[in-house]
């Protein structure tokens, strides 16, 4: 069973996503949370900052857990996207690391509506943190 850690880094009203690269396999060029695979013996806090740091170099200080997510196809749940609202970081400016993404960007609530998200589920959730934020 695959464990998946999403990270939605918020500030001033906009969230932090990133663009899956055309040659990924999964969701190809749609906007992605920060994050990734948990790898074996790793907690979920651990895998969010080591994904967090690989993918836009920014060390989250601050967390907590929004939900846990399903694709719609895996029926039987084996694997949960653990999604966390991030208000506090280091790190400075956010930025590329790695091919697995093409661009990044903050967007508010009205940037969403047109956004071809890597889950649908993922816009019910990007909207709550954006309110709690």
């Amino acid at each position: 069973m695959a464990k998946i850690v999403c990270a939605g880094f918020v500030e001033n009203g906009k969230i932090l996503l990133v663009r899956r690269a055309s040659h990924r396999k999964w969701s190809a060029n749609l906007w992605d949370l920060v994050g990734g695979h948990v790898e074996k013996g790793e907690g979920l806090d651990e895998a969010l900052v080591r994904e967090c740091e690989e993918e836009v170099g920014l060390t989250p200080l601050a967390f907590n857990k929004v939900a846990t997510l399903y694709e719609s196809r895996d029926e039987k749940q084996k694997s949960p996207f653990h999604t966390y609202a991030v208000p506090l970081w280091k790190g400075g400016q956010a930025s590329l690391l790695g091919t697995e993404h093409s661009e990044l960007g903050w967007f508010g609530r009205e940037d969403l509506e047109a956004m071809e998200l890597a889950m649908p589920e993922y816009r019910s959730v990007i909207l709550q943190m954006l309110q709690d934020s």
